[in-house]
């Protein structure tokens, strides 16, 4: 008997309809771990709260199952006014900390002493002494060379602000931000992971991996599925615990993967399932011969009723035969 059997519940509540012991638990995350046993990352670990409470914590593979485009957000969400950078001392000092592109919102508003400052300036540097494009060198140069820089080439602005950019966020499988595709499509079984723990239901979970990707669309746009090897697909409740499923399906993503979806994609029976990947026309055969089958059976319970039918006609017959015999 481990500690977690003296100190936590007997039964840990997976979702409205499941729940597992403490034995059960221990072998789930035993098994899950030796899986992954060579990556420490990747392990689920069991901890407790302040008030107690089991908590389980790890890192949630989840893939990319989305067919509707994702819109990703093109400023970092911390956001400081050009006023304020402009007028602070700090604004091109390193001080540990690195200006985004995201705060100089306001750059190309340049006032006319600016533009003084600017001609003046150009005048003083032959095309020898330019400095090189470089969206680096931007953060140690003096406003007057930052702004010239902006009248002078406001498409390589752009450009070098998104690249720049591009380093602040997390990458979704390989896609390198830029303001020509912040709207795409992520590749279909993809995958990513999200850190998660017991206390996390479904939506909480979908908040996380967008806010990870820096994603504008809302997360009721999406929903978590299971889809299991054998085909089945089923969606996962908001009441649902994500960790807990995948921990419940075991480490293996031949069994079971999850994915981030669109909320109204279709939920695949496991009787339907098998039937899934055949080839159409094995499908269509398949349909013909069910049809065929019905067509037979059709046909054998009409014969079984007329048999029936008229069995109880001639029954009929007979008794009012005898009945008129009778009554003469």
């Amino acid at each position: 008997m481990t500690a977690m059997d003296h100190q936590f519940p007997s039964w840990i509540v997976v979702d409205e309809s499941t729940s597992i012991s403490r034995e059960q638990l221990n072998y789930l995350l035993e098994t899950y771990n030796v899986f992954y046993e060579n990556q420490k990352n990747l392990h689920i670990l069991y901890g407790q709260t302040e008030d107690g409470q089991l908590i389980v914590e790890g890192m949630l593979d989840i893939f990319w199952g989305v067919k509707r485009p994702i819109q990703l957000k093109i400023q970092d969400e911390k956001q400081i006014s050009s006023f304020d950078l402009l007028n602070s001392p700090e604004t091109f000092a390193s001080k540990g900390r690195m200006t985004r592109w995201g705060e100089f919102d306001d750059l190309y508003r340049i006032s006319e002493l600016d533009r003084t400052r600017v001609l003046a300036s150009e005048a003083r540097h032959s095309p020898e002494d330019e400095e090189p494009e470089s969206p680096l060198l931007y953060r140690t140069m003096s406003e007057a060379a930052l702004v010239r820089k902006r009248m002078r080439a406001p498409e390589m602005y752009r450009k070098d602000r998104m690249g720049v950019l591009s380093h602040h966020r997390a990458s979704i499988n390989g896609h390198v931000y830029n303001h020509e595709t912040s709207i795409f499509t992520p590749t279909f079984g993809s995958e990513t992971k999200v850190r998660a723990n017991s206390v996390m239901r479904t939506e909480e979970v979908i908040k996380q991996l967008l806010q990870k990707f820096k994603i504008e669309n809302s997360p009721r746009d999406f929903a978590l599925y299971i889809i299991f090897g054998t085909g089945e697909q089923r969606k996962l409740k908001k009441t649902d615990v994500p960790l807990l499923q995948r921990l419940l399906q075991g480490p293996s993503k031949s069994n079971a993967r999850i994915f981030l979806m669109d909320k109204d994609a279709e939920e695949i029976s496991r009787d339907v399932a098998p039937y899934i990947n055949f080839h159409f026309s094995f499908l269509e055969s398949i349909l013909q011969r069910l049809d065929e089958e019905e067509k037979m059976e059709t046909e054998r319970i009409m014969a079984k009723f007329n048999t029936e039918r008229a069995f109880i006609l001639k029954c009929l017959q007979n008794k009012q035969a005898v009945k008129t015999e009778t009554t003469v």
